[in-house]
C-alpha cells in the first residue's frame, strides 16, 4: 500500500471547515439549533416570497434530498418552519418561516458575525480583502 500523499490544501480547508463549523454551532447552541439550522433559517426567511422549495435549499446547501428533507422536518417539529401548497402547483411545497423563527434570526446573524470577527481579527484590512478575493476565486471555481 502506498503512503498517502500530502494535500496540505485540502486537509487546511478540511480543518478550518470543521473548526469553523464549530465554532458556528457553540455561539448559537442556546437557541437551540446548530449552525446549519441556523443558516438554512436565515436563507429561507431571504427567500421565502420568492416560492422556495426544497430542491432550492438542496442545491443552495449543497445537500441531498434525503438530508435537506430531515433537516427540514427538524424544523417543522420545532415550530421555526412551515411547508404549504401553493394552489397553483399541487406538487411542490414552498417553505416559510414562522414568527418563533423570526424572533431568533437578528440574534443568528449576531452570533454568526461575531464568529468571523472573531476568525479574521488577526488579519490586517489588506490581508481581509486579499482572503476575500481568493475564496470567492476558489468557490467559484467549484
Amino acid at each position: 500500500m502506498k503512503p498517502r500523499k500530502n494535500t496540505p490544501y485540502l486537509d487546511l480547508f478540511q480543518v478550518i471547515g470543521l473548526k469553523l463549523k464549530k465554532k458556528a454551532d457553540e455561539s448559537i447552541k442556546e437557541l437551540g439549533l446548530n449552525a446549519q439550522q441556523g443558516k438554512i433559517i436565515g436563507y429561507i426567511y431571504d427567500n421565502q416570497e420568492t416560492g422556495l422549495i426544497q430542491r432550492d435549499l438542496a442545491d443552495r446547501f449543497h445537500l441531498r434530498g434525503a438530508s435537506i428533507t430531515g433537516l427540514l422536518q427538524v424544523l417543522e417539529q420545532k415550530g421555526f418552519i412551515e411547508r404549504k401548497i401553493p394552489v397553483n402547483n399541487e406538487r411542490q411545497k414552498n417553505i416559510y418561516v414562522l414568527p418563533k423563527a423570526v424572533d431568533l434570526i437578528e440574534d443568528f446573524n449576531e452570533s454568526f458575525q461575531q464568529v468571523e470577527d472573531e476568525i479574521i481579527q488577526v488579519l490586517s484590512e489588506e490581508e481581509k480583502q486579499i482572503l476575500k478575493e481568493l475564496l470567492i476565486k476558489i468557490n467559484e471555481r467549484l
